[in-house]
């Protein structure tokens, strides 16, 4: 893009331009279309979801209006009343009216298509409704319906199976057994999600997958409730229907696949496992789950250590580790305090997915913290719990240890044995303020409530003193199940001493946020030496826009002969190019393979933005979507002519300029004197005073840009010696020699003639002509005018988006005008493209190039954008 902002453009008298004017946008009709057609071709997804949804509302309806308790329908069940025999269950207790095995299996059949709860089955629509929108696009309807058939109900039978075997491997059948089960709509869907993403791209392939197994996993793990095992069969039953349909996949991968992102997602995948499943663990009724210990310590409630003492002192259980009794969180500030942990565990996700070297260290504390701190809490317990020495190893203490201490340190030892995957440094000056921030909040707020007690110690039961206060104080900060047990060393009697309790860790876990959060954001510092380097490639070769990419803000990859290189910025995890590779030609192609391959070795989405139609088609033959978001208007300097009436507007301009006695002057910036110079600068101080909004930067240049030699400008002159109006143009270059020049920087005086753009730009192409060395004079593109050329669906989607997005800044930019007005010198309108790989990043992707155009926008301009 050039100058889409700079400038709304002047009309000369009496001129009406040779071209009709141009269609207004569709927008928001073109998206109602949008959303009209996107239903038509998911009808399966909203047909289903409505049938769901009207069965769950008329059930629960019925049970309302009847009053019929959800206990008399068998709704769940337990292994026991399964496979009672004779009247007496399972584990020898006797049955009390015991239901019929075919009322328990009517019951249980039932839940596959009925939620548990109101919260569930909202829950469950939502799911469901986003599971066949992607599975009827690509397995088709009957194919979609057979899935969730076959899945559905062999998920439900194998996965009943395999908890029974897992349970009984791990010697937990006996608290298992009495475990209420029941199933999920879920289970009736999850097949087909899994099936579709065999005919999935393969970055959808990877995420549909990645998210739906870990997923699964989380409940799996943190709860042991049969109905996950159900989940997780169906799911596995489904991918392999899907495998059976579609055949092996394709071994040529598209360009994102790196091992090192493919390590970095699984290790991300199951540090949202680890970050998740503690508050999966805590809130759920069942923990018969592998790791349902582990999530009850470091989750954060409150460990009935009373009872797990009283446990040990017996031996009528078999096993007094495998759950624990947990107080529920009550007080708000125990609320805010158990999802702020989970909140740093999922930025250290989020950075080590974005492979930030940080994150991986964060991951290893954190991991191996967990680990002393689990191992403390079993040691001390087996201590207190009986004087017989063997007698917690007799009530499962060492399995239960090991299955809560060994994922944390695998996971931790793995991310040390890869921390080479994590390769994006973080400024030393920004880590070591992070920790001395850290650190100094950890002393201060500990002072404080080390004197608030001891200023205060009635306000505690029992008195508070300072070993009691330092006893509580690791409570205070880390609401984790095994620093908060029943027996507190202290209790506060006051308000005002609940309230300092809680809110010690809350101001902690908010500090660490932010400062966790600061580490993980992606900025990189520009490299001087890089940039002088680029600048040198711009003069090899490059398209018509490529001396922008030697403009402050972009970041550089370099090939690997140094001979071509892509600028980019980064911002919400996007990569947006400025414009596409510059260099040796011969190496283009490379070029964007290599990229690409170099954005996802750091976990960023790659974006091309403002290439050409070659760059799009080799894009388009490695899968990727494009849409156009400008028209490049390019004039042949060489044909050039004003004969006609369509050039009637430009002659009256030429004319009216010689006549007022305004000339043109050829010169760069720097050459030019200190006067003209000033002007220039005034001209466009006056103009940015006029806007409500801020200047747009990216890929249109500012006074700034005019100050490199490269640079020419050409400005109108009157006889007193004032600037009327002035342009610049950047130089393309092909094997050291220049072929072209582009219209950037456009302004005028307010007062300034009419027709001064078109005098300037006309005499720019006449001063081409009569040199003979440049091949082409381009007016840069208006952004989202012309015929745009879009590829599927989605692509539609975002053109009307981005459509509505120009309406709105039309007023003040003026993108419609300024199309209109280059039209008046009869150019050849070339489409510029955004390119992207992948569909699901287009929020992202909107903003990085909304944030790339104007960085300086404040919340209160564009509410001002919105009500023009």
């Amino acid at each position: 893009m050039s100058e889409t902002e700079r400038h709304m453009p002047q009309t000369t008298s009496g001129s009406t331009g040779s071209e009709p004017a141009a269609q207004p946008p569709e927008g928001w009709q073109g998206l109602l279309n949008d959303a009209r057609q996107w239903l038509l071709n998911h009808q399966l997804a909203v047909w289903v979801t409505s049938c769901v949804a009207l069965v769950n509302i008329l059930f629960w309806l019925w049970r309302i209006l009847f009053r019929i308790p959800q206990s008399s329908l068998y709704l769940s069940t337990t292994y026991d009343q399964l496979m009672m025999h004779g009247g007496r269950i399972a584990n020898s207790a006797v049955a009390q009216n015991p239901p019929s095995l075919a009322a328990q299996m009517i019951g249980l059949i039932a839940t596959l298509f009925l939620s548990t709860s109101m919260f569930r089955m909202i829950l469950d629509i939502i799911i469901i409704f986003c599971i066949f929108s992607i599975a009827e696009p690509r397995l088709g309807r009957a194919r979609t319906l057979l899935t969730c058939l076959l899945s559905g109900l062999s998920g439900a039978i194998i996965g009943l199976f395999l908890c029974i075997f897992i349970n009984w491997l791990g010697g937990m059948w006996q608290s298992a057994a009495q475990a209420r089960m029941t199933l999920s709509p879920l289970v009736m869907s999850i097949g087909a999600l899994m099936a579709a993403s065999a005919f999935s791209s393969f970055i959808w392939r990877r995420r549909i997958r990645l998210v739906g197994y870990s997923a699964i996993l989380i409940a799996l793990l943190y709860t042991g409730d049969p109905g996950d095992y159900c989940l997780l069969a169906a799911a596995l039953v489904g991918q392999f229907m899907g495998y059976v349909w579609h055949g092996p996949q394709d071994s040529r991968e598209h360009w994102a696949s790196s091992s090192a992102h493919e390590r970095r997602s699984l290790l991300t995948s199951i540090s949202v496992v680890l970050a998740l499943g503690p508050i999966v663990a805590t809130i759920s009724h069942a923990h018969h789950g592998a790791l349902s210990a582990l999530g009850l310590l470091t989750g954060p409630g409150t460990i009935n250590d009373a009872r797990l003492v009283d446990c040990l002192r017996t031996s009528s259980q078999s096993s007094c580790y495998q759950e624990f009794n947990l107080y529920h969180i009550s007080t708000s500030g125990s609320i805010i305090r158990a999802i702020l942990p989970t909140i740093v565990l999922l930025i250290i996700s989020w950075g080590l997915y974005r492979g930030r070297r940080i994150a991986a260290w964060s991951a290893v504390v954190v991991n191996v913290g967990i680990v002393l701190f689990t191992l403390l809490y079993y040691l001390l317990s087996a201590m207190h719990g009986s004087s017989a020495a063997l007698q917690p190893y007799r009530h499962g203490l060492l399995p239960s240890m090991l299955t809560s201490v060994l994922p944390p340190l695998i996971f931790a030892i793995v991310i040390l044995y890869s921390i080479r995957l994590f390769n994006v440094p973080t400024e030393h000056g920004a880590s070591r303020r992070g920790i001395t921030s850290i650190v100094m909040t950890a002393l201060v707020l500990s002072v404080f409530y080390i004197s608030f007690g001891l200023l205060n110690p009635y306000a505690f039961k029992p008195v508070a003193d300072l070993p009691s206060l330092l006893s509580q104080l690791p409570q205070t900060f880390i609401p984790m199940g095994f620093l908060n047990t029943s027996q507190a060393v202290l209790h506060t009697e006051t308000f005002a001493a609940e309230i300092v309790r809680q809110s010690i860790g809350i101001i902690f876990w908010l500090v660490l946020i932010i400062v966790m959060s600061r580490w993980m954001r992606t900025s990189i510092t520009e490299n001087s030496e890089a940039r002088k380097a680029a600048s040198a490639l711009v003069e090899l070769g490059g398209e018509s826009m490529s001396f922008m990419t030697t403009w402050e803000g972009n970041n550089y990859w370099f090939s690997p002969t140094g001979r071509s290189a892509v600028a980019y910025r980064v911002a919400h995890g996007i990569a947006l190019t400025t414009t596409g590779p510059f260099g040796d030609a011969s190496e283009y192609l490379d070029d964007l393979q290599g990229f690409t391959h170099f954005c996802y070795e750091r976990s960023l989405s790659p974006v091309f933005y403002s290439v050409h139609d070659a760059t799009r088609q080799a894009l388009l033959s490695q899968g990727w979507s494009s849409i156009q978001v400008g028209s490049e208007m390019v004039v042949d300097p060489r044909i050039w002519q004003t004969k006609g009436k369509k050039w009637q507007a430009i002659r009256t301009a030429i004319n009216k300029a010689n006549r007022e006695g305004i000339r043109d002057v050829y010169a760069s910036f720097n050459d030019s004197p200190r006067d003209i110079q000033s002007q220039i600068i005034d001209i466009s101080d006056q103009w940015a005073n006029l806007k409500s909004l801020p200047e747009m930067k990216f890929t249109l240049g500012g006074v700034d840009e005019l100050r490199d030699r490269r640079v020419m400008l050409l400005y109108a002159i009157d006889a007193n010696n004032v600037i009327q109006g002035v342009t610049s143009w950047l130089p393309t270059w092909r094997n050291g020699q220049i072929v072209g020049w582009t219209l950037d920087f456009m302004r005028h005086r307010i007062d300034s003639p009419n027709g001064i753009m078109e005098f300037l730009i006309a005499r720019m192409a006449e001063r081409l002509q009569e040199e003979g060395v440049a091949g082409f004079m381009s007016l840069s593109a208006a952004p989202l005018a012309g015929s745009p050329v879009e590829d599927g669906a989605d692509s539609a989607a975002l053109h009307h988006a981005l459509q509505i997005v120009a309406d709105i800044m039309e007023p003040s930019y003026g993108f419609n005008s300024l199309f209109q007005f280059k039209k008046r010198f009869q150019p050849t309108e070339e489409p510029v493209y955004i390119c992207y790989p992948d569909v699901s990043r287009l929020l992202p992707m909107g903003l990085a190039v909304l944030e790339a155009y104007l960085p300086d926008l404040k919340p209160s301009q564009i509410s001002k954008m919105l009500n023009r």
